[in-house]
């Protein structure tokens, strides 16, 4: 079955969805509530000495004011700028940014209107307005409100104006410093990696002897050991550690390898193995591979040898049916890599065991190589160890 590489066009919505949003940081819930409950409280300290109005009424106030700018800042933050301003889609974030100031502007004014914080004493109106203030519940409530719009209603904008770019402005500061901070720790993991990598590559630089004089000489013995048949166990044994070493040596030295290479060598190593065990008993190294493998799936080469190494480190290799089962599969690009081996009675702990070197740079090598995107779990019984590695593929932006 085949399958398109082009995805289907996805039609824009009104309320697209919001990227991914980190939570707001404590400074910036500071400065906002610092900057109302100061500002709302210097005015009203003013205010009563002007006009006799209660506590009640300046801490209802008080509440209203911080409620409804907070709830536009908040929106704005949370809402409107990973909605639209990320998704480059200015049309629609002017309009959403209008109807939030608009109804920020209506709910302002109308608390201030119910609070009755701009009505004029009955001296100042004319006795026919008086009359049918008396009159009309809901002229009364059109005059005050009208009153409000034309003594407070640009006040209200302004200062609605003025908390929209405070939220813009403390988002942007936010998203910068944590821009930064991933940039900072994306440097640092890769400069540990490459010192990783530098490491590995003196100590492998260390420990080769030559490496054309040893195939040389694995070429010599092969030689010696095929005359009579070059299927002979110690002539495909030759092979077998001469295509080990230069896995090891050469092929390694990449990033990534196909994953096939990888399961290669696996077979290659536990074919080696196999010479420690019976002839009867070959069978019991059981390495089962998914029918379909992708030829090009990249990984991080010599990520599965631990697992299987530790096996025959720690290992129970009399145990039968199976010393080892191993199966590795693919699902939905999911890399999945199970280990199973019988624990041996008495002696040192296995893959589960603390101190395992090649366990502690596989955990390492995963924190670098495969950030957020790998799982090592760990099982122990009373008998044996069952490990399974999975490894998810690489996000696109």
């Amino acid at each position: 079955m085949r399958y398109s590489s082009v995805a289907p066009a996805v039609p824009r919505s009104w309320w697209p969805r919001s990227s991914a949003a980190q939570s707001i940081p404590l400074w910036a819930h500071g400065l906002l509530w610092g900057l109302m409950l100061l500002s709302n409280t210097l005015y009203w300290l003013g205010a009563r000495q002007l006009r006799d109005f209660g506590w009640p009424v300046a801490a209802a106030d008080i509440v209203l004011t911080c409620g409804t700018y907070a709830a536009l800042f908040y929106l704005n933050w949370r809402v409107i700028i990973p909605r639209y301003v990320a998704h480059n889609d200015t049309a629609r974030f002017v309009g959403v940014l209008l109807l939030a100031l608009s109804t920020t502007f209506i709910v302002r004014t109308v608390s201030v209107s119910i609070l009755g914080l701009t009505q004029s004493t009955n001296a100042n109106v004319p006795a026919n307005v008086q009359q049918q203030l008396s009159n009309s519940a809901i002229f009364r409530a059109g005059y005050h409100y009208g009153q409000t719009l034309n003594k407070a209603g640009g006040g209200v904008a302004v200062t609605s104006l003025l908390v929209l770019l405070l939220s813009f402005y403390l988002r942007l500061t936010a998203d910068y410093k944590f821009e930064a901070r991933r940039r900072e720790e994306e440097e640092r993991r890769r400069e540990e990696l490459e010192r990783q990598n530098l490491a590995a590559e003196l100590a492998l630089l260390k420990a080769q002897v030559n490496p054309h004089f040893l195939f040389n000489t694995l070429n010599n013995i092969y030689s010696l050991t095929s005359e009579e048949s070059p299927e002979a166990p110690a002539a495909v044994a030759v092979l077998q550690l001469a295509e080990l070493m230069r896995y090891m040596l050469y092929e390694s030295a990449a990033d990534t390898v196909p994953l096939t290479k990888e399961v290669s060598h696996l077979q290659s190593f536990l074919s080696l193995q196999r010479l420690r065990l019976p002839a009867t008993d070959a069978s019991c190294l059981r390495f089962e591979v998914a029918d379909e493998l992708p030829a090009h799936y990249p990984i991080a080469p010599m990520l599965l040898l631990p697992l299987v190494e530790n096996v025959f480190k720690h290992g129970d290799l009399t145990a039968r049916p199976y010393v080892l089962d191993m199966t590795l599969a693919l699902h939905k690009g999911q890399l999945s890599f199970s280990v199973r081996n019988a624990k041996r009675r008495g002696g040192r702990p296995g893959p589960a065991g603390p101190g395992g070197v090649g366990l502690v740079n596989l955990r390492r090598r995963l924190l670098l190589l495969y950030p957020q995107r790998h799982g090592l779990h760990i099982e122990e019984t009373a008998t044996h160890y069952q490990v399974t590695l999975t490894l998810l593929p690489a996000t696109t932006a």
